[in-house]
This record gives C-alpha cells, sequence and structure tokens, in this order.
C-alpha cells in the first residue's frame, strides 16, 4: 500500500490498480463483488503474520507465492509457516503454494547453489509446494524504480532482463494455475486438526468455544 500511495502521489499513469479497501475480506468471499467480477488476476501482498486479513486472502486465493528468502530464516520460523500452511489447507484445500528462488546480482555461484538448495528443501516440506523454474534476480535498477512507485514495465528504459524474468514467473502461474489440485495429505490434515484442537483447548475456559 505504501508502493501504491507512490504512485498516487507521482500521478503514474496507472498499468496496473494499486488500492485498499476495508471490505476486502467481504469481497473475496463475494463471488459477484466488484473485485471477483472485474479483474482476471488479483495479486494480495499479504504481510506474512497469522492475522485474520491474511488469513481470509489465503483462503481465498488459488495461488501463493512464497520468495526464498522467506525459507531461509531460522528452521522455527519455517516450521511455523509450514505449520500454519497446513491449517489453511484445511479450509482451502485446492490452494496451490509456488515458492521462488530470489538472488542478488552480486551473489556468488556457491552462494546461489545454497539458496537454490536452501528453497528446494523448503519447498520439499511443504504440502502440494513446487519451486518455480522461474528465478528472479533483484538488480539495483529495480530497487530504485520500485522505491518511486514504479513498476518493472513502467520504469525507463526499462530492464528487459528484469521484464523477462516477471513475465516467465507470470506465465509459469498460469500453467501451475491450470494443474488438478493435489488435496492435502492425511498426515497433514490429522496434524492440523490436532493443532486447533490442542490451541483450543489450552485457552482459558471463558475463551474456549470449539
Amino acid at each position: 500500500m505504501n508502493w501504491g500511495k507512490l504512485r498516487g502521489d507521482s500521478r503514474i499513469k496507472p498499468k496496473l490498480a494499486v488500492f485498499g479497501t476495508p471490505g476486502l475480506r467481504a469481497d473475496l468471499e463475494n463471488s459477484r463483488s466488484f473485485l471477483r467480477t472485474h479483474y482476471r488476476d488479483i495479486i494480495i501482498d499479504a504481510d506474512g503474520v497469522d492475522s485474520l486479513n491474511t488469513d481470509s486472502a489465503l483462503i481465498a486465493s488459488h495461488i501463493l507465492v512464497i520468495p526464498a528468502w522467506v525459507a531461509q530464516g531460522a528452521t522455527s520460523n519455517q516450521e511455523t509457516l509450514i505449520q500454519h500452511l497446513e491449517d489453511i489447507r484445511l479450509f482451502n484445500p485446492a490452494l496451490r503454494i509456488v515458492v521462488v528462488d530470489v538472488r542478488t546480482i552480486s551473489a556468488g555461484s556457491d552462494a546461489e547453489k545454497r539458496e537454490t538448495e536452501t528453497a528446494a528443501n523448503f519447498a520439499r516440506k511443504v504440502t502440494g509446494a513446487c519451486l518455480a523454474e522461474t528465478v528472479l534476480h533483484e538488480r539495483l535498477n529495480a530497487r530504485r524504480a520500485f522505491d518511486a512507485g514504479l513498476s518493472e514495465f513502467d520504469d525507463e528504459p526499462i530492464n528487459e532482463r528484469t521484464a523477462t524474468e516477471i513475465g516467465n514467473l507470470y506465465q509459469e502461474i498460469v500453467k501451475i494455475h491450470d494443474l488438478p489440485a493435489l488435496p492435502p495429505s492425511s498426515l497433514a490434515v490429522s496434524h492440523a486438526i490436532q493443532r486447533r484442537i490442542h490451541s483450543k483447548l489450552t485457552k482459558p475456559a471463558e475463551t474456549l468455544a470449539l
């Protein structure tokens, strides 16, 4: 949303709509809402925390894209994210999860190899997840454009390599979207249900609501 405000302040001719709405949850849940009927693609930048709005977005989403740098955090953070995704898939079993390897241009070949291995290992831990073939590179001109409220396609001159990577990732996501969804494993469902029951039972009696 900060990026969208920069775009508005700069009066950039929009090539994509960026806006927020207090009724986002209702719009996502209502198949006849303006958002659901007027936009082919809706991209939601979730903050990644366990919040009602983030969960509502995930439950209504077809595809979740996780940048690989999220997977490079502490092991405990990875496990927390994996468990949360298992919980979400109880309500949205068709959710597809794509892990994208994001690299810095300055990274050496050894560092790139470690990052790819980390991303692949993380993807294997998540039920139904896959590692995208497309690799994104963070470039200085892209960061400068972003800080000015520009997209890769607004910047002048356009960095063709960056634009190609974004285009390739989009096409890959479209293909993944059209693949048959894999249901969560029975073990993942069992673990998710057990965690939800445990969390309910460990709350104070006055807030218990099964």
